[in-house]
């Protein structure tokens, strides 16, 4: 990005914002702020990570010298060699920013100013147009852009071409108008003007793929690029669609475009942006990853023109319809809604409007910058209106507004600081998500090295004496880790008692609710949206929202046992007194009193410092599984009565002709009427069932690692070779600290 600080205008700096706007420090430029900082503070982690790494290969190099010992001392070596490979395969996923917002919001240009790069995404592309998923992340690797393109299957298109040519042909009772033009935009981008004309035995012929054959091999197709211009160009016809070049735009093939970047890894290394287009279709493996995806964030920024944003529910319906899925059936911890095309404003009419007058911002015409002072007044008053945050009935820690101009961020003669255009502001956002990933990474990996070397030195000392020492030890840690284990036990019951009597209540009122729920959506429902509902089982990503039928019928279901559900599982961050996690967080054998007792024994302090580290390890590991069970545990619902309603799906969607818009519905109520009382019956068990499991696994987890590694430790008689490992201790011990 190029530095644009002395294109200023001298007097923006200090120009005295109207009363009501938020006051904010103003660094001359991100370098001098919080870029140099985090970057100072990533580099710092880095060559932390490295020296560490450097040390524990060195380790490793030494013990492969020993492969011809005894056995019980090989299977030691061996532990400790895949203990120290381990380090590097238990890395953090990354952090996933959802992006969503409706066509012209922005989304292209505020995602190429964060990036720097003006030219990489074309206007229009991250729009409600095409379902194509667009993720972009940090190319760390050399200097070049590229894409990676994943194709749908050949069956998959096939499939979706018989629907599509059934919706081009339906008329009267059975059109709807959205559809129509969908299906209408598939068909000519990809096959020209005259593919409505054609068979769907001519359209399936492999020969319309020959300029993609990737697709045809079910392949990834990758495009590198030096100039990010180039790598535009050659995408276009993969994400956007294009009137004007019929038959020669491939994204209704498309499943999704990961873009990678140079020069941005201080802030995308760990971090990815993902698009997250409003509008659906037929094909179903698109909307399976599209919920995947959706579960997956860490947070979501919801983009929209600031003239427009209180008004704007487009956005705001796509979210809403989803924040469970987010929420208790995710990861998500945080919204941000951003504000587009702050510098898109007329000053007289706003100021009209709203009823200001030059002296309320301390302006008069007699001065040389008063245009552009009046304009910047004008601005800075409505981004603080929008900062107010009255329209949004959301808690301050959970949503953050921020007012952004990517035009003005980009212009080479702008009336707005860099600051005021928030672009640094948001930049700043995924860096400091950038760095907490490295320094847990960095943690994590330096704190397990350590835990190693404990148990390399813990490992050296084998007479009469200390064997008697080590058994005691042993037995007083089995004791405790049997008493502290019954005690996650009973909470674990106390979990799932909460919850299965509050799924017996949901289950009986969705009884009592049930057709009575799903007829808002079955009534209003036109022919062809009603046919894509039930072409895949029940969800539909409609332009207005999602659609789904599934989780309607859920609702009541839901809706009792969501607050306990938060508290018992809340999103990482916002551990609460309650969750499991939080359980987990506190459970530990190692207390401060049994390592002061025994921090005078060389051997045995050694062997606790590597039974609190393998006990801390343990807890993160779990901590991210018990994200993932939760998930699948929450959206089981879901999926149980899409399942018991697939055959009716199936057999309402195959209906055709006069009267059948009427006949599918009459069939979703009838279904749902006489299977209601198992349908939710089932879904509550497979929910308790899943939920038990995870709670017995959770509990067996901890018991089968620490278990595991008290016997290597402390039961193992045998002897690791001699290592003078004092130094590297000492070592890793500095590299903690920084």
């Amino acid at each position: 990005m190029n530095n644009r600080g002395d294109k200023r205008p001298a007097g923006n700096d200090s120009f005295s914002t109207p009363p009501g706007t938020p006051k904010k420090s103003r660094p001359s430029s991100p370098e001098k702020t919080g870029e140099g900082t985090s970057m100072c503070a990533s580099e710092t982690a880095a060559i932390n990570i490295r020296n560490a790494r450097r040390i524990m290969a060195k380790i490793k190099h030494r013990l492969n010298g020993y492969k011809n010992e005894d056995n019980p001392t090989k299977k030691l070596i061996e532990y400790v060699r895949e203990d120290i490979s381990k380090l590097d395969t238990s890395i953090k996923k990354k952090t996933t920013v959802g992006v969503f917002g409706k066509t012209g919001a922005g989304k292209s240009s505020l995602i190429n100013a964060i990036l720097g790069e003006k030219d990489l995404l074309p206007s229009g592309t991250l729009c409600a147009c095409t379902s194509v998923i667009i993720q972009i992340e940090a190319n760390t690797t050399d200097s070049y852009y590229t894409a990676e393109i994943e194709f749908i299957s050949k069956e998959e298109w096939d499939a979706e071409l018989e629907t599509l040519l059934n919706v081009l042909s339906e008329d009267g009772e059975e059109k709807d108008g959205a559809l129509f033009n969908t299906a209408n935009e598939k068909i000519t981008a990809l096959y020209g003007e005259d593919g409505v004309f054609l068979s769907v035995e001519d359209l399936k012929k492999d020969e319309h793929f020959t300029n993609i054959p990737e697709f045809l091999k079910s392949k990834i197709k990758k495009i590198v690029c030096k100039k990010a211009s180039d790598l535009s160009d050659e995408i276009g016809c993969y994400i956007q669609h294009d009137d004007s070049l019929p038959g020669e735009c491939y994204w209704p093939v498309v499943k999704t475009v990961t873009i990678k970047v140079p020069n941005c890894k201080d802030f995308l290394e760990h971090v990815v942006l993902v698009d997250l287009p409003g509008t659906g279709d037929y094909n179903k493996s698109r909307d399976q990853m599209w919920r995947m995806k959706l579960r997956d964030c860490s947070t979501v920024w919801i983009v929209s023109e600031i003239n427009r944003a209180a008004a704007d529910r487009d956005a705001w319906e796509i979210v809403s319809s989803s924040i469970t899925d987010m929420a208790q059936g995710g990861e998500c911890s945080s919204l941000s809604f951003i504000c587009t095309k702050t510098d898109d404003l007329n000053p007289q009419k706003y100021m009209k409007a709203s009823k200001l007058k030059d002296d309320d911002f301390h302006i008069t015409p007699e001065d040389p910058q008063y245009g552009n002072k009046k304009k910047i007044a004008c601005i800075n008053h409505r981004n603080g209106k929008a900062k107010e945050k009255k329209h949004f009935d959301c808690d301050d820690n959970f949503l953050t507004v921020f007012t952004v101009s990517s035009e003005e961020f980009t212009k080479e003669d702008p009336i707005l600081n860099q600051e005021q255009t928030e672009i640094p502001a948001l930049k700043d956002l995924l860096r400091k998500y950038n760095i907490n990933h490295i320094n847990e990474t960095t943690h994590h990996y330096i704190s397990g090295a350590l835990g190693i070397l404990s148990l390399i030195q813990g490992s050296k000392e084998f007479d009469a004496k200390m064997i008697v020492e080590r058994s005691k030890l042993y037995a007083t840690l089995e004791r405790d880790l049997h008493q502290a284990l019954g005690h996650l036990h009973i909470y674990s019951h106390e979990i799932k008692s909460s919850l299965q009597a509050l799924l017996a209540k949901g289950a009986s009122e969705s009884e009592e609710k049930g057709v009575e729920t799903a007829e808002e959506i079955i009534r209003s429902s036109q022919h062809q949206t009603l046919t894509a509902l039930c072409k895949n089982d029940g969800f539909f990503r409609a332009k207005k929202g999602v659609i789904d039928l599934n989780s309607s019928l859920a609702r009541p279901m839901f809706q009792h046992i969501n607050s306990t559900f938060s508290e018992f599982f809340p999103v990482q961050g916002k551990v609460t007194e309650k969750s499991l996690q939080a359980k987990i967080d506190q459970f530990t054998i190692i207390t401060e009193d049994l390592l002061t007792k025994y921090e005078n024994s060389p051997v045995l302090s050694h062997v606790l410092k590597f039974l609190k580290i393998e006990e801390m390890k343990l807890k993160k590991v779990l901590q991210q599984e018990i994200v993932e069970k939760k998930k699948k545990i929450y959206t089981s619902l879901y999926e149980s009565i899409q399942k018991n309603m697939q055959p009716c799906y199936k057999d309402a969607a195959a209906i055709k002709g006069r009267g059948s818009m009427n006949k599918k519905k009459d069939m979703l109520r009838d279904h749902i009427e006489s299977s209601k009382s198992e349908m939710f019956q089932e879904a509550k068990r497979n929910m308790v069932a899943l939920l038990d499991r995870t709670l017995e696994f959770t509990v067996e987890k901890i018991r089968t690692g620490l278990m595991e590694s008290m016997d290597l430790s402390l039961l193992n008689e045998n002897t690791l070779p001699f290592m003078d490992i004092r130094k590297d201790i000492e070592l890793l011990k500095m590299l903690s600290q920084e």
